[in-house]
């Protein structure tokens, strides 16, 4: 598995595939799109038909080479040359400056935090991700909870200009197409044709994407509801045998028993750290965010790539059961 990751920035926290420039603030607008690679322009060139080369290598002139090929262009990084694409002349190229314009109009707020940015594939596709300034908070839990606005453009002919809304903080390739494919299956997604006109329809935009708060609330109503439950010791122990649980006898060696018995204490662990907010250790709240940490950060895993998939790409089913197994627990 490949990041496919040419360039780009994260805030504080480093990127799973240690790539890119990690800053400690918030980078302006000129400053982000610099540290994304974002800073050049799409050139458009006549194509040509190539001809025979003679023996030092230039073209002939046989007549019905070296013409220009009708219909047809071709679309150039004006910073390197490279070559991005061949399209038609009727295609319009959506800049990189247009691509943050979406970006700003889309939050429409004062100071947008842009949060990761990039290009994948040699320049063909750009992202830019940045959370809305709508923090909301779990009673007894003082830490932010923020939406994130995903817009992405490509030059390669592989897809529109998308915004979409997106729980997943996209860092990669990989997080990329994990974000594309949460938006498509929510309906939470935007796209723009590649014409000249991409800016008249961004309310439209915001108006699909309306969502994206919507899920927030769903999400900080399951988190309300879990923070009132109560989860004493007893309940404690019951979530982490049960969560972590003993396989059939005939499957247990040493080696398995010491195994689970270092899981189940990695979860105490977690309960007992600093990343559950005090008043939550004992809620149902509490265990469900220790579920997930441990899920994502704690348990083992053949190599990053096994990590990564079962953290971003997949469904986990584990995850799938982590809300109904905190209601039986807990009273």
């Amino acid at each position: 598995m490949t990041a496919y990751f040419d360039r780009g920035f994260s805030v504080r926290e480093t990127p799973w595939h240690k790539l890119g420039e990690v800053v400690q603030d918030y980078p302006g607008r000129e400053q982000a799109m610099r540290l994304a690679g974002h800073d050049f322009r799409v050139i458009e060139h006549q194509l040509l038909k190539a001809g025979p080369l003679d023996e030092q290598g230039n073209p002939t002139g046989i007549p019905q080479f070296n013409q220009p090929i009708e219909g047809w262009k071709g679309l150039v990084n004006e910073n390197n040359g490279r070559v991005l694409n061949v399209v038609r002349n009727s295609y319009a190229v959506v800049q990189n400056d247009t691509l943050w314009d979406i970006v700003d109009a889309i939050v429409d707020q004062p100071n947008v935090r842009y949060e990761t940015a990039g290009i994948l594939k040699d320049g063909a596709i750009l992202w830019v991700l940045a959370w809305l300034d709508e923090p909301q908070t779990v009673t007894g839990d003082d830490s932010p909870i923020y939406p994130f606005c995903l817009v992405s453009t490509t030059h390669d002919g592989s897809g529109a200009t998308q915004a979409a809304a997106v729980s997943v903080r996209v860092v990669c390739w990989n997080t990329f197409s994990a974000a594309s494919e949460e938006a498509h299956a929510s309906g939470r997604e935007f796209t723009f044709r590649h014409t000249k006109n991409v800016m008249n329809r961004i309310e439209d935009a915001k108006l699909a994407l309306q969502g994206i708060r919507l899920d927030n609330l769903e999400f900080l109503a399951l988190s309300e509801e879990l923070a009132a439950l109560k989860a004493p010791v007893a309940a404690r122990e019951t979530f982490i045998t049960e969560f972590i649980p003993t396989p059939p006898e005939a499957l247990i060696s040493d080696r398995v028993a010491e195994n689970i018995e270092e899981a189940r204490d990695a979860v105490r662990t977690i309960l007992a750290g600093n990343t559950i907010a005090d008043a939550h250790r004992e809620t149902g709240y509490g265990l469900f965010t220790a579920g997930i940490e441990y899920l994502d950060h704690y348990r083992r895993a053949r190599n990053p790539e096994t990590k990564f998939g079962r953290t971003i790409l997949r469904q986990e089913r584990a995850k799938d059961k982590l809300v109904s197994l905190v209601r039986s627990v807990t009273v």
